[in-house]
């Protein structure tokens, strides 16, 4: 099955799905409710008409386009950036869907949604979305949270089913998130390894957890398969995920682990 079978095919019974959109991005689906994560499935961060970053240009073109999304009820943004809170994408769906984000990153991104669209999410409140459980925690990409102390970039803990996963946008390790984690078991931890250095800091990118580190923080976590991400879409802001393997094998060599492509679905 693949992302396209996953939209069109109305009938799923008993299974949860979840597609990869790239990047950062996924469709979770179960039989009464479908939910996108972090979807940039236009080219407005290279697009002159958008924010007209040239360096930025997509690897490949987006696996479904936003106006052909029928039946979302919910879309999940761990922050504001171009690449998971993408304003054509949420400005072009044709469901009648809720956007779940902190308010700091709404403030901060161009797209236009109107008010009664838009849930405002606090850290560590249980939101549900039909048999959907989204828990939000900080993430710190660099600082934990906006000026004024108010939650900002977030990562999901989503339950469903018996099922625990982890959506981690963008961030970087910080004092007490394994802690914070080890409370949980889960069965597929999603996470980004492009990681961070000078080059792309003097670029003002701002960068994520290393290859090094995600796997480190397998060998402390409760992870029955970990998914890594933010790698594929953009070539400036990349990893191997060859590299990514090798530090499992030294730090976690009994974690099993998974490489997506884009528009390819897991069925737990």
């Amino acid at each position: 099955m693949n992302l396209n079978d996953l939209i069109i095919n109305p009938k799923f019974k008993e299974k949860l799905y979840v597609g990869f959109l790239g990047q950062s991005g996924y469709l979770i689906k179960t039989e009464k409710t479908t939910v996108l994560i972090d979807p940039y499935l236009s080219d407005y961060i290279e697009n002159t008409d958008g924010s007209n970053d040239s360096k930025m240009k997509r690897n490949f073109p987006p696996p479904i386009r936003p106006e052909e999304l029928q039946g979302i009820d919910a879309v999940l943004c761990t922050h504001t950036h171009l690449d998971h809170m993408d304003p054509w994408t949420l400005e072009k769906i044709q469901s009648p869907f809720k956007l779940y984000c902190s308010r700091a990153a709404f403030d901060q991104n161009p797209v236009k949604l109107n008010d009664n669209q838009r849930v405002y999410m606090e850290w560590d409140e249980t939101y549900s979305i039909n048999e959907l459980d989204i828990i939000p925690i900080p993430a710190a990409h660099y600082n934990l949270s906006d000026k004024n102390g108010e939650p900002d970039c977030l990562s999901f803990i989503v339950m469903v089913k018996d099922v625990t996963l982890f959506f981690w946008g963008d961030g970087i390790p910080y004092d007490g998130l394994t802690d914070r984690l080890n409370s949980y078991s889960f069965d597929y931890f999603f996470a980004p390894i492009n990681g961070r250095d000078w080059f792309r800091n003097a670029k003002g990118i701002i960068g994520n957890l290393s290859s090094r580190e995600l796997a480190v923080l397998c060998s402390d976590l409760n992870i029955s398969c970990v998914i890594p991400n933010h790698f594929d879409m953009f070539d400036y802001n990349s990893e191997i995920p060859d590299h990514f393997i090798n530090y499992l094998n030294k730090f976690s060599p009994n974690q099993n682990v998974k490489i997506l492509k884009h528009s390819e679905v897991i069925i737990l």
